[in-house]
């Protein structure tokens, strides 16, 4: 009897394996392929960043782009220009308080010069978390943490819309 249970789990196990490898093999004769890291358009391999002022999206932007291998700060390259960071705060008070922060996002790419060569793109970045005001007080440390994940968030949208070459160019 212990042969026989033996030979149904192999039996079974087999079975798994060729459905899993049967299912990889349909998924890539479908087309579907991962989405490359590095695909960033070739007229923004190389960009300068600017701000009206220094925010908090700056340096997550800087990461996201070099973790593009975008060259940065290079003289006489296009600038991605942070035109506007704009962030929201709303506070809903209840048995229990909701707040909601975002963040808004306006910016352009610049020829070297500084003339406009894509129309302005606005993003935006929403959160929302709730907490007790009679419980100990730890929504300032959730509030920074979910700060950090909006300018994250935002500057990742950023990337992947240069990356995906959706950026409206304006004809000169």
């Amino acid at each position: 009897m212990m042969n026989k249970a033996i030979t149904v789990r192999d039996n079974i196990n087999h079975l798994k394996a060729t459905v899993i490898v049967a299912l990889v093999l349909l998924l890539g004769a479908c087309g579907f392929h991962l989405r490359d890291a590095g695909s960033i358009p070739d007229i923004y391999q190389h960009l300068q960043i600017k701000a009206q002022k220094e925010s908090p999206l700056t340096p997550w932007l800087r990461a996201e782009l070099a973790g593009m291998h975008v060259q940065l700060d290079e003289p006489n390259s296009p600038i991605l220009h942070i035109l506007a960071v704009r962030p929201t705060r709303q506070e809903l008070v209840g048995s229990l308080t909701e707040v909601q922060i975002g963040v808004e996002v306006d910016f352009r790419i610049e020829d070297a010069q500084g003339g406009p060569l894509t129309a302005t793109r606005t993003i935006t970045s929403h959160r929302s978390f709730q907490y007790n005001k009679n419980t100990v007080g730890i929504q300032s440390q959730q509030e920074d943490l979910l700060q950090k994940d909006l300018y994250e968030g935002a500057a990742q949208q950023i990337v992947r819309q240069l990356a995906t070459g959706r950026m409206p160019v304006i004809a000169k």
